[in-house]
Formats: C-alpha cells, structure tokens, sequence
C-alpha cells in the first residue's frame, strides 16, 4: 500500500506515491504526506496510508479542523497515520482517534513498506535510501518518491541569520521571525 518514513532529525517527512486500487493494483500516483495549514496542527506534516479511497484526505480534514471527537469518522479506523508538529514532536494514530505519542526516537516508518525501510535505515541512516529499498521490496509501494520539510521556526534559513534571529529575541531588539 505504501511507505511513509519520518526522520525527526532531518525533521523530514518521506513517502512513495503508488495509488493502489483498494490496496490491490496499482492505479497511478498520489500524494500522502501533506502539510497542516490551520487550526491547533498547523504546521505538522501529516503521512497518512490506507487501503480505502480518499480516506487519507478525510483524516487530513479532520486533523485540519481539530480533531474533535464528535467528527471522528469510524473508518478512520482502517488507517495508519503520522503526525510530526512543529516542536518535532511525533504521533502514531493506528486505528484510534487517539494518538500515540509523543514518540521518542529518529526514524519512524508506516505502510506495508514499513520493514524494509526501517532495515534500510538500520543499515545506511539515509532516509531517502530506505524508501527507496522500500519500494524495491514491497510491490505496492512505488515511484515518485516526494518529501516534505517541518516547517520550524527558524528552518531553512543560513546558520548567519538563526544567530542573528536568535540573538534579536535574547536581546529584545525587535520582532524578528
């Protein structure tokens, strides 16, 4: 059905993108990590994988509006999901609208690719390389491979500019963001 791996160190979030047909056949390629952009998640990366057509897109929705208890869809309950805020913090939800976590560790990984790639992660530390041997192994993973960022605070700036942000706030020098 699918590999989704979450590196908290990289703060990286890595799927493959084969769509399969009720987890049978292949029917072409989606996208199953996403970026929450509201409410109290807004944020997090989201990876979710499951056997049953756009439920992946509900359990994105419903992280989105909160996750309240009264909107929780039953057949939620047919999916594996990771959740990884923006303190880096990670969630498992594996059939509960409750969530595991926060989760400590390096490298997480979900879908029926999941085995290969923690092995290959085991023995190589690159994340992308273990999707890879994922897909390789599990015939219902598959190509492209797509990646998502944790958007933190002070991510994807030069180190220059975090000690320069770093040192406004110490400082009260100003709002920098």
């Amino acid at each position: 059905m699918t590999v989704i791996v979450y590196d908290s160190k990289r703060e990286l979030m890595i799927a493959d993108s084969r769509a399969t047909s009720g987890g049978h056949h292949p029917i072409g390629a989606k996208m199953k990590i996403h970026e929450i952009t509201a409410g109290k998640c807004n944020g997090a990366l989201l990876g979710v994988t499951t056997h049953i057509p756009g439920m992946g897109e509900a359990f994105k929705e419903w992280v989105t509006e909160g996750m309240s208890k009264e909107a929780f869809d039953p057949s939620f309950s047919e999916l594996q999901a990771l959740l990884a805020k923006r303190d880096n913090s990670v969630y498992l939800f594996a059939g509960s609208r409750s969530p595991s976590g926060p989760l400590v560790g390096d490298f997480f990984a979900i879908g029926s690719g999941a085995e290969y790639a923690l092995g290959a992660y085991k023995a190589c530390g690159d994340p992308f390389r273990a999707v890879e041997a994922a897909i390789e192994c599990d015939p219902f993973c598959g190509p492209p491979i797509v990646s998502m960022q944790l958007r933190t605070p002070d991510a994807n700036q030069p180190p220059t500019i975090r000690r320069a942000i770093r040192l406004l706030r110490n400082f009260g020098g100003g709002t920098a963001t």
